[in-house]
């Protein structure tokens, strides 16, 4: 390859490399949303600290998998200094009585409107968005993750 080729490549794959780092370290849209059980969740409350937003339905079969193994990673999110809140998309009711009948017991939150979940792109359910202590978006992503997945987040986020 010629030096004038390899020089193109190396500054396209910069550009799209930048592309990427603005897309996942822009700013999380400030939110407040009712609690699932009463009062609020604010994204601002947490200023200083990272938090796992988790977007979710009661009709998702991967998300009826998903919050149970949050829920028992909880406390080590928490020892790490990270928050998880949960952002049901649809009625307060169902995904209280889901959260109830489950035992789940992380903060939950509720967009019955989806106006949040527009605000951070969301197209498909569960989608995780780790904030970090900066207020920006570090990682994100739609779909399933593993529990080890989710200790590489929050290793990102912890160190």
């Amino acid at each position: 390859m010629s030096d004038f080729k390899l020089g193109r490549v190396i500054f396209l794959a910069g550009v799209l490399y930048g592309l990427f780092l603005w897309h996942d370290h822009k700013p999380a849209p400030n939110f407040s949303l009712p609690k699932t059980y009463g009062g609020r969740v604010d994204l601002a409350s947490y200023s200083g600290r990272p938090v796992l937003l988790v977007f979710w339905t009661t009709s998702c079969p991967i998300c009826r998998r998903e919050l149970p193994m949050l829920d028992r990673m909880e406390p080590e999110f928490s020892s790490k200094g990270i928050s998880v809140v949960t952002i049901q998309l649809g009625d307060r009711d169902d995904g209280r009585q889901y959260l109830s009948s489950n035992r789940i017991d992380l903060t939950s939150a509720y967009d019955s409107e989806g106006d949040v979940a527009r605000d951070y792109n969301v197209s498909g359910v569960p989608k995780f968005v780790l904030v970090d202590k900066d207020g920006k978006i570090k990682r994100s992503q739609s779909g399933w993750a593993s529990e080890d997945e989710l200790r590489s987040w929050m290793n990102a986020v912890s160190s």
